[in-house]
């Protein structure tokens, strides 16, 4: 570059654009600005000596297109093209002037920055070329509750991208492309479609570098993409930062993805036939690898410290670097544990049978044994070779999420006193007034709200939590509809709901009155996206009718037999429910028994064994303040061993007397489970030596993940 300063006055140009970008607009567009630093290593990671051509789909005000510039320079390597695509006009306009004002002592590279939404087939004829031989993004990351109204939903990427893949020529390509982009979930972000998108634009042999939530592995909606790296790319690169992470507000931490797209021939046969694998690399890289200037500036000691590391990787036998861990990524493995998840989508099928030529018996009918997860391989001694496992589902025991209300702030009230008879005295919350009365106990349920009542549960009261259970009670101005439904109610075997009480009612009226703010907007409570739900039309004779203020029949998922907070910041522990049970909340993964398979005790004590908790610390996800996040679709893969009867009882017996402090039980439950693990007899002291081997580890990994961590 000719001038420093002109580089650096470009660039605090753009940070200072970035810095006048209204917070809703952004959060709606998915703009989360990578920044240099991040785009220099990403871009040195990707490129070869053949890359000529660059795009970003997604190009914000062009720090990855930036970097990737200033990084071929270093590379000696001449652009011949560098290209974007930017939804937003104003940013986009700072991104073509940013690339435009960019000096240069070389040729330079031609460049057109499409203002457009990327999903749009108009929008990709607007670029020069049809593929590149370097893709390099940061996928927007905007969740699915907070595409309401936008031009940017899910069901417009969707859309686009039907459009854009019937392009292909081959037909067992083109089923692929069609059905992962027909088969991806609504509840997914815009980083999956933009992901879709950000491959399909790679041309054979070229590259696609991603920065991604390190949540792609874990999220349900995020296997298709997995199945879409494996089969039309080869992974070379993942790289993971460790806490405190790259982005200090982050909510989650960050892996770059580095993969070269695979020629046509490769790609035809579906995975499960696929015989060769190689293993990619999966680096670490610690706070401590950067300086001021580059995210690995510190580990190496070189003017461009970030070719330094591309170079260091090459090396077959490398010189150890204290800030930087390297260990194989088996893609095999990869497969098998994807496979394992993935069998029973309506689109695994489709994409695996669609070879020309097809088994009597094709690859997708059978059977997928469970695969032991790459997390917890990490942390299992040499010697141990579990057998034996089934997933935790397979063996009895199903997994869900607790009580979503629609609005906690109307449906939870607190006890505030004794009760008088059948009334009790409440107060509700501050968002709807902390109004105070009483209420029939009929229309009340113990609920537990957050992590720290679980104290009170292990001390055998209830929480003073309670959520209105308002279905055996309506307003005076609905009670017509209920009459007018009455033949519904006697084909149906239901009780009319009855006249609410003065007091009810009024707090009732109320609380439609009021405006939840949320999301730059303030939206009435029954106008809920969670709450209108709630509302049925009666049906002659067939439904009765339901209002905004009466929930939905609770399910098991609601009221199981043991729980798990979805965010912890120690080791997890699991606990039971109640008896009568209380209804659990969103807050918690939830755990129950199939045709009482198992007892709750046995629930708990399988699942406070010291193998399922070192699972789950390795497969959850750190969060940006280092706490640890369960989701149900972790806790549901999680490998336990086929026990027997008489273990299942002996675990019953044990998780009676479990608590957080009593060693000698925990060590009678880690016995019972770490010996099914084993095909053979193992002896005591093995079993001993493998507890506190999983014990160390996943005291490790919970360091680890903490905000104290170096």
């Amino acid at each position: 570059m000719q001038s420093i300063e002109v580089v650096k006055t470009i660039r605090n140009t753009a940070r200072a654009y970035e810095q006048t970008l209204d917070p809703g607009r952004r959060k709606q567009l998915g703009q989360f600005f990578s920044g240099v630093p991040l785009g220099k290593l990403l871009a040195h990671l990707s490129f070869n000596p053949v890359t000529r051509t660059v795009l970003d789909p997604m190009a914000g005000h062009g720090d990855l297109l930036d970097a990737t510039w200033e990084v071929a320079v270093e590379r000696g390597i001449t652009l011949e093209r560098i290209d974007g695509i930017e939804i937003d006009d104003s940013t986009a306009v700072i991104c073509r002037n940013r690339l435009a004002l960019t000096p240069t002592n070389d040729k330079r590279p031609e460049s057109v920055i499409v203002t457009g939404n990327a999903f749009e087939p108009a929008t990709l004829k607007s670029l020069p070329m049809s593929s590149y031989d370097l893709v390099i993004t940061n996928p927007p990351y905007v969740r699915y509750q907070g595409r309401k109204g936008s031009g940017d939903s899910l069901d417009n990427a969707r859309s686009g991208l039907k459009k854009v893949v019937q392009s292909i020529s081959d037909e067992s390509s083109r089923i692929v492309w069609s059905t992962l982009v027909q088969g991806y979930s609504g509840l997914a972000d815009l980083s999956i479609p933009a992901w879709i998108l950000a491959g399909f634009m790679v041309r054979p042999g070229g590259r696609l570098a991603l920065i991604v939530p390190a949540t792609w592995r874990s999220r349900d909606y995020a296997d298709v993409i997995r199945y879409l790296l494996l089969r039309y790319f080869v992974v070379e690169t993942i790289v993971a930062d460790t806490q405190p992470g790259w982005f200090s507000d982050a909510l989650v931490r960050t892996n770059l993805i580095v993969a070269q797209r695979l020629m046509g021939e490769e790609t035809r046969r579906p995975l499960s036939e696929k015989s060769h694998w190689t293993a990619a690399r999966w680096l670490h890289i610690s706070p401590s690898a950067a300086n001021d200037h580059s995210l690995v500036g510190n580990a190496f000691a070189s003017d461009h410290p970030e070719a330094a590391l591309s170079e260091w990787l090459k090396k077959p036998s490398r010189t150890s670097i204290e800030s930087i861990e390297v260990r194989n990524f088996d893609l095999c493995h990869e497969w098998a544990t994807l496979q394992s998840r993935i069998t029973r989508y309506r689109w695994y099928p489709m994409v695996e049978s669609c070879s020309k030529d097809l088994s009597l018996f094709p690859a997708w009918s059978k059977s997928v044994a469970p695969v032991l997860p790459d997390a917890l391989r990490q942390v299992l001694p040499t010697d141990a070779k579990p057998a034996n496992l089934v997933t935790l589902e397979e063996s009895g025991i199903k997994v869900g999420q607790g009580l979503r209300t629609g609005c906690n702030g109307f449906f939870y009230v607190t006890v505030c006193g004794e009760g008088e008879g059948d009334m009790m005295p409440i107060r509700s919350s501050s968002a709807v007034g902390n109004w105070t009365f009483a209420v029939s106990s009929a229309a009340l349920r113990p609920v537990l709200r957050r992590q720290s009542e679980i104290v009170l549960i292990e001390k055998g009261s209830f929480p003073p939590g309670r959520v209105l259970n308002l279905r055996a009670w309506v307003l005076p101005e609905d009670v017509q509809q209920v009459a007018d439904a009455k033949a519904a109610y006697a084909l149906r075997h239901e009780t009319p709901p009855q006249v609410m009480p003065a007091d009810l009612a009024a707090f009732v009226r109320h609380a439609a009155s009021v405006s939840i703010v949320g999301r730059g907007s303030s939206i009435p409570i029954p106008e809920l996206s969670a709450v209108r739900t709630n509302v049925r039309r009666a049906r002659t004779n067939t439904l009765t009718p339901r209002f905004w203020y009466m929930l939905p029949d609770f399910r098991q998922r609601h009221l199981p037999a043991a729980f798990v907070p979805r965010v912890n910041q120690g080791t997890p522990w699991i606990e039971c429910n109640t008896r009568p049970p209380l209804l659990i909340d969103a807050n918690f993964s939830t755990f129950w028994a199939i045709d009482d398979v198992w007892s709750p005790f046995a629930i708990k004590a399988m699942l406070n064994s010291v193998w399922c908790r070192a699972y789950m610390e390795a497969a959850g996800t750190p969060l940006g303040g280092g706490a640890l996040k369960l989701e149900a679709t972790h806790l549901r893969q999680m490998p336990i061993p086929l026990l027997t009867n008489c273990d299942r009882v002996a675990l019953h017996t044990a998780g009676k007397y479990m608590r957080r402090n009593t060693q000698e039980i925990q060590a009678q439950i880690d016995r019972i489970v770490l010996q099914a693990l084993y095909s053979d007899n193992p002896s005591g002291t093995t079993l001993s030596n493998f507890a506190t081997y999983l014990t160390v580890q996943m005291s490790k990994l919970c360091a680890a993940r903490q905000r104290t961590a170096s």
